[in-house]
């Protein structure tokens, strides 16, 4: 990896991510646990998940976290109303640190924790008023054990998302997918074209020196 502010930061997340033990930590006023080996919502490369956080309306309808991690989008959106939540993930230990933050928060009857790859465990039916997308974007090939929600090289994972997404989504569903400086913006903006979405919003921060995105799409019919 080439030595950028953005993959400095990344490293170093890396590090924490797989040396940091089990702990609790505040997110947007909630209390959170954090697995060791969980994508953790303490650090400063977790602040994709802040813009996309703050930006979860009030009673969303019916919502999938695809890539839930410590579960903490999925609480959120429960907490604000979401009638019923789907967080799934392929991580083992995600699920068991996002079905822990579940009980603690007492939200078992709205928020359903499911292992899936993307779409492969969501039925045909299953519809959704809003898709919050906690993938990977650093577009980088760097093999790690923890890589799976770190990079998505040539931003495969983001093609299947907008690829399938379109399916299980309500008429006037919505796709949240954070991105930024970290990510490859170019190649998100193709694949958004590509899969006939319309951008609604682009909402922009800066934190530590770099800018961060969060892309709302529609459906485009």
């Amino acid at each position: 990896m080439a030595e950028s502010k953005p993959q400095e930061i990344t490293l170093n997340f890396i590090k924490d991510i797989q040396t940091r033990e089990k702990r609790i930590a505040e997110f947007l006023g909630e209390k959170i646990i954090i697995h060791k080996n969980v994508f953790p919502v303490d650090s400063p490369f977790s602040f994709s998940s802040k813009i996309t956080a703050k930006r979860i309306p009030k009673n969303a309808g019916i919502v999938l976290d695809v890539g839930t991690g410590t579960g903490v989008q999925a609480i959120i959106a429960a907490k604000r109303g979401a009638k019923k939540v789907i967080a799934i993930d392929i991580d083992d230990n995600s699920l068991k640190n996002a079905e822990e933050n579940v009980r603690l928060h007492k939200l078992k009857k709205v928020i359903e924790v499911r292992k899936s790859d993307l779409f492969s465990n969501i039925k045909e039916t299953e519809k959704f008023d809003l898709i919050i997308s906690q993938l990977p974007f650093a577009d980088v090939d760097y093999k790690t054990s923890v890589g799976h929600f770190l990079f998505d090289a040539d931003f495969k994972l983001h093609e299947r998302l907008l690829k399938d997404g379109q399916a299980h989504l309500n008429k006037n569903g919505k796709i949240f997918i954070p991105s930024g400086e970290v990510a490859n913006e170019e190649k998100l903006n193709k694949l958004i074209k590509k899969y006939n979405y319309r951008i609604l919003k682009i909402e922009e921060e800066t934190f530590q020196n770099l800018k961060w995105k969060l892309y709302i799409l529609g459906k485009n019919d």
